[in-house]
């Protein structure tokens, strides 16, 4: 008799489930007009006071045994959902890709942020920040800056009152020498990835660390692990720094002695050339460096034979989202997580630093995944 009844409980929770679901995809379907509504009339995809009435008239009708912090949390993650739809009506209304949308209404008075590097092509943080920057309605656009002199750059941030900028590769140990102040987390790093314009003073600071902190937290604990770090440049310092900071121990690897010894005495860690990585192993191996990055996905920083001896693999590489060192981590029988994580979680730092309001996340994360997934299938 008990099993009959559980079997009708069971067939019960799956004809909510199904109610359930139904009534989500039509609310989805409402999110979709309204954001090409308030797209229509000028309005910011983002309403806090209506986000507020929501959570307040739904606790006045709950009856149990649901608890406030269980509500709270559930629909969290509806209203993300419901943003980021809101988000794509207000981009079919305006016929016009995220990107594309956030330079729509540049006038004298939008903030012009951006990203120096070379290359920076195949860079995300332009879809990613503009996204964050229309959701909160914020007069604002992040662009692509492709920089073959760096030194002339930061004269023309200036010069163009350009409000602020991240940094990538080759630059974020370089830049350090060529702007006004850096903040005390990017002296010890050794490494800016971040610039913020203030009056005509340019400061630097490092959310890189922070980003790959959270990164690898998803996948395991950092303290007291030890992890095998693969190169020697800007986001190696970044992870170096994070790891170090949060109780983890460090081998260094990189294929050339000059540029990975200082680094590794820097912080005091033991190093090993790339050619003899063999002799080492860890809880968890970490790439730092472009190898296997867009365009050039076949290759390997590593030697495919040496994956085995680790339980987790981590790419800081986001282009593609799965590296051939991700795939072949994964056949090795590892945990793995590639560098989209990292990526945003800096750039939310990025953008809570340059204008003081607090990131939204969920959005800048989806706008990432969906952007390399449709990159990756075309």
């Amino acid at each position: 008799m008990s099993q009959n009844s559980l079997d009708m409980l069971r067939r019960r929770i799956e004809d909510l489930d199904v109610a359930l679901l139904k009534l989500l995809n039509e609310r989805a379907a409402v999110s979709v007009q309204i954001g090409k509504l308030k797209a229509q009339d000028g309005l910011s995809v983002y309403d806090r006071l209506r986000e507020e009435a929501v959570y307040g008239y739904l606790l006045e009708h709950n009856q149990g045994p649901l608890k406030t912090s269980e509500i709270n949390r559930i629909f969290s993650n509806i209203i993300s959902v419901s943003r980021r739809l809101q988000s794509t009506g207000d981009h079919e209304a305006r016929g016009r890709s995220a990107d594309d949308t956030a330079t729509r209404a540049v006038s004298g008075n939008t903030s012009v942020y951006g990203i120096l590097g070379n290359p920076v092509t195949q860079s995300m943080s332009p879809v990613m920040h503009n996204a964050a920057f229309r959701l909160l309605g914020i007069d604002a656009i992040y662009l692509p800056f492709e920089v073959h002199d760096v030194r002339g750059a930061i004269v023309g941030m200036r010069a163009l009152q350009i409000r602020g900028a991240s940094v990538t590769h080759p630059f974020k140990t370089s830049i350090p020498g060529l702007i006004d102040e850096i903040d005390a987390t990017a002296r010890e790093v050794g490494a800016v990835n971040t610039l913020v314009l203030e009056g005509n003073s340019i400061r630097g600071s490092n959310t890189d660390w922070a980003g790959a902190v959270r990164c690898i937290q998803g996948l395991l604990p950092i303290k007291d692990n030890r992890f095998v770090v693969v190169g020697a440049g800007g986001a190696a310092r970044a992870v170096v720094f994070g790891i170090t900071r949060e109780g983890g121990k460090i081998t260094l690897v990189n294929r050339t002695r000059d540029k990975g010894l200082p680094l590794a005495e820097a912080f005091g860690l033991p190093f090993v050339p790339l050619a003899e990585i063999e002799k080492v192993s860890g809880e968890c191996l970490i790439n730092t460096t472009p190898v296997g990055m867009y365009p050039n996905i076949g290759e390997m920083p590593v030697p495919k034979g040496v994956l085995s001896r680790y339980k987790a693999v981590v790419d800081v590489i986001y282009n593609p989202l799965k590296t051939r060192l991700l795939k072949e981590a994964e056949a090795a029988g590892c945990l793995v997580t590639n560098g989209v994580d990292m990526f945003v979680y800096q750039g939310a730092e990025q953008f809570r630093l340059w204008t003081g309001k607090e990131p939204p996340v969920e959005l800048m994360r989806d706008v990432v995944v969906d952007a390399l997934a449709q990159g990756q299938s075309d």
